[in-house]
């Protein structure tokens, strides 16, 4: 997906008006009852390639995480575990997720599924997708 950069995305700035007009403090006290999107996703390609960067902090194995490609979408499931020894109760703020996660996201490019690689580092998943070399022509046949 490409932006339009000559009108500019008009939410790019929203979070710092809501602070001008809220305060930090409202923040604090939204942000708990707010579902969280994980994971977070960024999208990007290249002539030759796809990419997807997924923000997966705290996963320990492959255990924790399955991915799945099916008609353009790519399904992403699993759990981030949470990391202390103490309750969840006793933290005195928490803004970050851990447990189980689910999410679709849509591929907007055309790839080569046998050809996608994935690899994890330092909390971030990258999945590369080996775009299709070319377009396929579908012939018509007019019956009489």
């Amino acid at each position: 997906m490409k932006k339009n950069s000559k009108q500019g995305n008009p939410w790019e700035n929203m979070n710092e008006k809501i602070d001008d007009v809220l305060g930090e403090k409202f923040w604090k006290d939204v942000l708990p009852v707010i579902p969280k999107r994980v994971p977070l996703v960024d999208i990007y390609e290249t002539p030759s390639y796809g990419y997807m960067i997924l923000e997966l902090p705290g996963l320990h194995s492959t255990k924790d995480v399955q991915i799945t490609v099916q008609n353009n979408q790519l399904f992403i499931k699993g759990t981030i575990p949470y990391p202390y020894q103490l309750p969840k109760e006793n933290l005195l703020q928490s803004e970050r997720f851990f447990g189980t996660f689910k999410r679709a996201i849509s591929i907007p490019f055309s790839f080569v599924p046998q050809k996608m690689t994935s690899q994890y580092k330092q909390g971030i998943l990258l999945l590369a997708f080996q775009k299709a070399d070319h377009d396929i022509d579908v012939e018509i046949v007019f019956q009489d």
